[in-house]
C-alpha cells in the first residue's frame, strides 16, 4: 500500500501463496503470466526453504528479475541470506521506506545502492554489502491502510484456537515494538523495543473500512503487547462503542497488565478472547527466559478474564535450556491449574535475532549444518536444539503428553461440549480437534 501510494505508476500485485494453497507449479504459472521485474518476498525462518524455492522459480523464468527478501530472518542474518545465489537484496528492519527507495533505484538502472539505509545487497562482483541501519518509523499514522483489495480476503479465517464467529476475519496491528526482552522472542528483530502506537482514530477508521468493504466480523490484533497502555485500551474501547461498531476481536496481553474494570470495558467493546504467554510453570525457567511473569499474577490474569466472560488462550514453552523433565511437568501442571480455554505447547525454537539463538550457537545446541526446516513449529522435523538433560525425541514425547494431559481431561471435554450454542461453536470445536490430531502426528 505504501509503494502504491508513493509510486502509483508501479504495477503491483500480491500473491498470498499460503492463503490460496498454491503449489510451486501454480506459482510458476502465475509469475510467467505476470512477468514481474521485481519479486519481493517476506522471509520468516520457518518459511526459509519455501522462499528460496520461489526465488529459484522466478530466476528460472527470467534471470534479470530482482529478488528482494525482508522480514525477521534476513534482518537477523542478512549476509547468510544473501549467500543464496538467487537472492539479490535483503531489507533489514521495517521495510516500507527501504523498499520504496530500492524500487526507485532499480527503476533508474540500479546505481548507488550503498545510499539506501536498511539494505544489504550484492554488488556487481557479487560481494555482499550491508548498509547502515534505518531509523524506526515514528508516525505510524503516516502509513496507508494495508492493500487488502489485492488480497484474497475471503480466504482468511482464524485458526480454531482464535476463531470467534466463523465469519470473515482479518489481522491488524495497532502498534509496533515491545519494551520487554524475552530471550526467545523475535518481535524486536524487525520492530525494535521502542513501542510506537497508531492513533485510536486511525485504528478505528481502518476497522470501519474493513467492515464496509469486506464485511469483516472477526479481528485479530497482532500487537505484541496490546495492553501496554491502559488508557489507550480504554480509549479504543470507548471509540468502538461511540461509533456503534459491532465486532468480535482477539488480542495479546501480558500477565499482570489487566484488571477487572478494564476487562469489562474490553468485553463490552467486543473482546472475546485474550492470548497470554504464560510460557512456564517454573520460576527459575521464567528467569532464564527473562520473562518477568509472576505465577500468581498469571493465574490472577486468567481468572479475571474468565470472571468477565473473556476466553483465555494460553501459550507455553517447553525445552528451554536449563529445563528438566521435572520443570516441564511443572509447566503441564500449571497449565491445568490456570485452565485456559485453549492451550498451545511449543518446543523452544532458537530463532535468529533472539538471545536464545545466540546462546544456542555459543553452546553448540544447534546441529550443523543448520536445517531451517526444523524451525517450523508443526513440521515433521525433529526440534533444532539439543539441550542438556533432555533429548529431542523426549521433548517431542513430553509435548504430546502435555496436549493429552490438558485436552483429554473429562472435565475439560464436558465443559467444551456444554459451551456449544451455535454452528460456529461446533465448527470451532471440530477445528480444534483436527489441530489436536495434527499436533500428535508431528515430530514436534
Amino acid at each position: 500500500a505504501y509503494i502504491r501510494e508513493k509510486k502509483p505508476s508501479f504495477k503491483i500485485d500480491i500473491l498470498d501463496c499460503e492463503a490460496l494453497a498454491l503449489s510451486y507449479d501454480q506459482i510458476k504459472k502465475y509469475l510467467d503470466g505476470f512477468k514481474p521485474d521485481v519479486v519481493a518476498i517476506t522471509m520468516t525462518t520457518p518459511a526459509y526453504e519455501h522462499v528460496i524455492h520461489v526465488a529459484d522459480i522466478a530466476k528460472s523464468l527470467n534471470k534479470k528479475i530482482s529478488i528482494i527478501v525482508g522480514g525477521p530472518h534476513p534482518t537477523a542474518l542478512p549476509e547468510e541470506t544473501l549467500a543464496e545465489k538467487n537472492i539479490d537484496f535483503a531489507i533489514m528492519g521495517e521495510g516500507e521506506i527501504t523498499l520504496l527507495e530500492l524500487l526507485e533505484h532499480i527503476e533508474m538502472g540500479g546505481a548507488n545502492y550503498d545510499q539506501i539505509k536498511g539494505l544489504a545487497y550484492k554488488d556487481i562482483p557479487g560481494k555482499i554489502k550491508k548498509n547502515e541501519k534505518r531509523d524506526l518509523i515514528q508516525n505510524l499514522d503516516s502509513l496507508p491502510f494495508p492493500a487488502k483489495d489485492i488480497l484474497p480476503i475471503n480466504n482468511y479465517y482464524l485458526p480454531a484456537t482464535k476463531r470467534i464467529t466463523g465469519g470473515v476475519s482479518t489481522n491488524m496491528i495497532t502498534s509496533r515494538g515491545c519494551p520487554f526482552n524475552c530471550t526467545f522472542c523475535m518481535a524486536k528483530t524487525v520492530w525494535g523495543r521502542q513501542t510506537r502506537f497508531r492513533s485510536i482514530k486511525n485504528v478505528v477508521d481502518e476497522i470501519e473500512d474493513m467492515i464496509k468493504k469486506y464485511n469483516v466480523v472477526d479481528f485479530t490484533f497482532h500487537d505484541e503487547f496490546f495492553t501496554a497502555n491502559r488508557s489507550r485500551v480504554l480509549e479504543f474501547c470507548n471509540e468502538i462503542k461511540k461509533r456503534g461498531i459491532n465486532i468480535k476481536w482477539f488480542c495479546q496481553a501480558r500477565c499482570g497488565t489487566v484488571d477487572e474494570e478494564m476487562l469489562k470495558i474490553m468485553k463490552r467493546a467486543g473482546c472475546e478472547k485474550i492470548g497470554f504467554g504464560f510460557e512456564s510453570g517454573d520460576e527459575n525457567i521464567l528467569k532464564l527466559m527473562q520473562k518477568s511473569n509472576d505465577l500468581s499474577k498469571a493465574k490472577e490474569s486468567a481468572d479475571l478474564c474468565k470472571k468477565v466472560g473473556i476466553k483465555v488462550v494460553g501459550a507455553f514453552i517447553i525445552g528451554y535450556p536449563g529445563e528438566t523433565k521435572k520443570t516441564i511437568m511443572k509447566t503441564i501442571k500449571f497449565a491445568k491449574q490456570i485452565n485456559p480455554d485453549t492451550a498451545a505447547f511449543f518446543i523452544a525454537i532458537p530463532y535468529p535475532g533472539t538471545e536464545l539463538f545466540r546462546l544456542a550457537m555459543e553452546k553448540n545446541y544447534i546441529k550443523k549444518p543448520i536445517n531451517w526446516k526444523e524451525f517450523a513449529p508443526l513440521s515433521n522435523q525433529m526440534p533444532p536444539m539439543q539441550i542438556p538433560n533432555i533429548t529431542p525425541s523426549e521433548l517431542v514425547a513430553l509435548k504430546k503428553k502435555a496436549y493429552r494431559s490438558f485436552y483429554l481431561r473429562p472435565r475439560y471435554i464436558v465443559k467444551k461440549l456444554s459451551e456449544i450454542r451455535k454452528l460456529s461453536d461446533l465448527t470451532s470445536l471440530i477445528g480444534g480437534l483436527n489441530l489436536f490430531r495434527r499436533v500428535l502426528k508431528t515430530n514436534k
